[in-house]
């Protein structure tokens, strides 16, 4: 298959995934494959150190004289190869081994490498401190992308795979979590040793170490045996988050077509993980920060990320990328798990609102950072790769070959893929061959566009009704900027069409776009009701639609999907009329999915007119908390309003039965800029809540009332021994606050000193801060930490370039905000004032009177 280059040059208008360093990245050699791996470690929590030897068996593919490891800052103290003494070198990254007698292709030997080492990636121990006195004592791994390098010597590249066996001694009284079956759980003394083996080969990264005190409770499904190990005393909160295991690994199973490979399957919830969760294999590790309390569930569910790890147990583990490069065939198929799960669990219309989260999440990253190939080579670190790109629109990309394949063909190139490629490494090339070879479509022009350029489709859609010609024009034009070599790239996608005929006939079209401008006819002999463009809103890209108002009154009413009502409520939104605000008004009360009464309620909030407001004033009693939140969110536009700061008043002081809606309520009250907000949002400071949301609400408020008092009350809240979420928000707000309260010096200090953080997540608020200020002086600071893990890496050089480049130039066009609120307010109030008099009856003409003389 052709690939186009990642680095071809895309307009000035986009910035560049390429940062200055960055080199091409291959997957290594591999003169040897390792085929077994037994790990036996003793974990010392005082001195947060790990002992151990490390055996690898290894078989030659060519003759061979040294093997060389993986290893970052092992004391290594004896290695032997097959029980004999061999000769090493240590570079602080890898051991390079010669060996005893060369191996010749085809042979075997047993590398057994005795080490310490006191990893600061890789292994992580935690415990109580001053700061955080009751946090348990636990140590657990993290491997992804190249880290179990920093706990045991390895090859460590996804595209070595072995069977593995853990032994590990701890604590008597702690339990612990491998890969696969457990075989021995001895106690000798104050000791408990643990011996786990997994008999499937699996990559290094994929290896995991979970030690501490949980409570334990086991289900089935089928043949599988099920393990949730949690916290003491959330047995309640974990059921919530991993209850539905056994329903998801039926839909994996009858997706694929292959059985769960594994025998059994784990979930551990751990304290203060640096991801949301991670698929080693057979074993799941997830953050327990996603433990949540039934009040929560209202609006919260921790089911997409256990069906993304879950899923990961077929992309991922049982198939592997061969390269970082390739990651997609992992973390985007482990993203579309989600929205598998989604639509057997919940429906089409939460369904296709997900993947618009999705979408809408992909388009921020390309707005806001870059647009790349999701195929890329050119980075400095893989985990450089691990973006919105790589999950988000690579599950979109699987989306878009369903709905071109259509369901049948797509889930038979599925299984097809699954079935020839288990157990293996595989690239971007091995599932379009299986495509391939399981439909008969060849789909090299979609993944060349998708996969391997930079990019989607900007598409403008003109609907109108011929009456003298008894037809639809419908005329499509793209858009899209990102350059190629030979000028615009031109997409090529089905698009979809619904015409809708008084009476509710209706007919179906799909027209082949492909080049820049297409028109197209449709005949009709009346005008239609309705004029849908792409109904559940499939494609991948973004889409504009002008039509008449009447056709997106006519569907905000009466459109058959739930989207396509969404979509309507935010066309209406931007029309900002009075019908169309009475339109949405009806909508956000009577619509039967809560997710198109969120719509309505942003588009409402867009308009900002008298009659919005008091349709979201009289909607705060939604029953749905999603619909709740979202009007209370759009009540934040109406700045300076008394009558709704008002009512945002009585809900932060009175509460919600839902968490985020009175988090929300914080948020908005803050966004009106009204002086008597910040007594209210401080009292709201004390309230704890699932992931500090009410309080971290407020603080988010504060952020945005601009009040200078603010600064001072939310720097304590970043300090260190605040709970974690409260914090991150503290740490953004003090970078919005340090301006109006004349704190900029001070707020560079703090920021430069919360990038050493000892906590990943405050360190990555901390970058996020450290942009958000737009001060030059953060440039130093962010050059001169040693950040170690590699996200917080990537996110400092983003964040360096966009202070030289932009971001102060930025804060000056920012600045003009205000005032271009209060022009948009003054036009829309006139706008309301000549609609009301043009909608006045007009007087009858009369003659003039004319007096007569005597």
């Amino acid at each position: 298959m052709q690939q186009r280059r990642e680095n071809e040059s895309v307009s000035d208008d986009l910035r560049t995934f390429v940062l200055p360093g960055a080199t091409e990245h291959y997957a290594p050699d591999r003169p040897v494959r390792t085929e077994h791996v037994r790990i036996e470690v003793a974990l010392d929590f005082k001195s947060k150190s790990v002992s151990g030897t490390c055996t690898t068996t290894l078989h030659a593919v060519r003759q061979v004289r040294a093997v060389t490891f993986d290893a970052v800052e092992m004391d290594v103290e004896r290695v032997t190869v097959d029980g004999k003494r061999a000769g090493y070198s240590n570079s602080g990254r890898q051991i390079h081994i010669q060996l005893p007698t060369p191996l010749g292709d085809g042979d075997r030997a047993k590398v057994a490498i005795r080490y310490r080492c006191q990893p600061v990636r890789g292994l992580y121990f935690w415990g109580p401190d001053k700061g955080y006195r009751d946090r348990p004592v636990q140590a657990w791994t993290q491997g992804q992308d190249e880290d179990s390098r920093a706990w045991f010597p390895c090859l460590d590249a996804p595209s070595q795979r072995a069977t593995t066996e853990v032994v590990a001694t701890f604590p008597a009284k702690m339990t612990a979590l491998s890969n696969g079956a457990l075989v021995e759980n001895r106690v000798k003394g104050s000791q408990r040793t643990m011996h786990y083996r997994l008999d499937f080969p699996h990559p290094a990264y994929l290896v995991t170490l979970v030690v501490g005190e949980f409570e334990e409770e086991r289900a089935r499904a089928g043949d599988t045996q099920l393990r949730y190990l949690f916290p003491k005393g959330r047995r309640e909160d974990a059921e919530r988050c991993v209850g539905r295991t056994p329903e998801m690994i039926r839909l994996l199973e009858e997706k694929t077509g292959q059985k769960y490979p594994y025998g059994s399957y784990s979930q551990v919830f751990v304290t203060d993980f640096i991801f949301g969760g991670m698929e080693n294999t057979s074993a799941t590790t997830l953050t327990d920060s996603v433990l949540h309390d039934a009040r929560a569930h209202q609006d919260y569910t921790a089911e997409t990320l256990v069906s993304h790890e879950l899923t990961h147990q077929w992309f991922g583990d049982l198939l592997t990328c061969r390269e970082w490069p390739h990651g997609w065939l992992n973390e985007g198929f482990a993203t579309y798990g989600e929205v598998l799960w989604k639509e057997r669990a919940e429906g089409s219309d939460e369904t296709d609102l997900y993947r618009g989260v999705l979408l809408d999440a992909y388009l921020q990253e390309v707005r806001e950072h870059y647009a790349r190939p999701i195929l890329a080579r050119k980075f400095h670190l893989p985990v450089d790769l691990f973006d919105r790109h790589l999950y988000q629109k690579g599950a979109l990309v699987l989306h878009e070959l369903r709905r071109r394949l259509g369901d049948e063909l797509f889930f038979r190139a599925l299984r097809h893929y699954v079935s020839t490629h288990r157990a293996q490494s595989v690239e971007t090339v091995d599932l379009a061959r299986a495509i391939e070879t399981a439909t008969g479509h060849n789909v090299d022009r979609m993944f060349n566009q998708y996969v391997f350029s930079a990019g989607h489709p900007d598409i403008k859609v003109e609907v109108r009704y011929e009456a003298h010609e008894q037809r639809l024009r419908i005329k499509v034009q793209q858009r899209q900027k990102t350059a190629a070599p030979d000028g615009f790239p031109v997409f090529a996608f089905p698009l979809p069409l619904r015409v809708v005929l008084s009476g509710g006939k209706f007919s179906e079209h799909t027209f082949e776009v492909s080049e820049l401008e297409h028109i197209y006819f449709v005949a009709a002999e009346k005008e239609p009701e309705q004029v849908v463009i792409d109904p559940r809103r499939e494609i991948l890209g973004t889409l504009e639609v002008d039509k008449p108002v009447d056709y997106w009154l006519r569907e905000l009413k009466g459109a058959r999907e739930a989207r396509a009502r969404s979509e309507a409520a935010t066309a209406l939104g931007k029309i900002g009329s009075a019908k169309a605000v009475a339109a949405l008004q009806k909508a956000l009360l009577n619509d039967v999915f809560w997710g198109t009464q969120a719509a309505a309620a942003r588009a409402l909030g867009k308009t900002r007119t008298p009659a919005a407001k008091d349709g979201l004033l009289g909607a705060t009693w939604l029953p749905h908390p999603k619909a709740r939140r979202a009007v209370v969110s759009a009540l934040g536009e109406f700045k300076r309003d008394r009558d709704v700061a008002e009512a945002l008043r009585r809900i932060c002081e009175k509460g919600d039965k839902s968490y985020f809606v009175e988090g929300e309520a914080g948020r908005s009250l803050g966004k009106l800029r009204v002086d008597s907000s910040l007594p209210v949002l401080q009292k709201m400071l004390s309230r704890r809540s699932f992931m500090e949301v009410v309080a971290a609400g407020a603080v988010d408020g504060m952020a945005e009332s601009l009040i200078p008092k603010a600064y001072s009350i939310v720097e304590p809240l970043t300090r260190y021994g605040q709970p974690v979420f409260l914090r991150r928000a503290a740490v953004i707000a003090v970078a919005k606050l340090a301006e109006p309260a004349q704190k900029k010096t001070e707020a560079v200090e703090l920021i430069g000193e919360l990038l050493r953080d000892p906590l990943f997540r405050i360190q990555y608020a901390a970058i996020e801060a450290a942009r958000e200020l737009g001060d030059r002086r953060m440039v130093s600071a962010l050059e001169g930490t040693p950040f170690l893990d590699g996200r917080a890496k990537r996110a400092a050089r983003e964040a360096i370039r966009a202070l030289r480049e932009e971001e102060p130039k930025a804060k000056q066009i920012a600045g003009l905000q205000e005032e271009v609120d209060r022009l948009k307010e003054d036009t829309r109030a006139m706008r309301e004032r000549l609609e009301r008099i043009e909608a006045r009856p007009k007087a009858k003409r009369t003659a003039p009177s004319v007096r007569l003389g005597r």
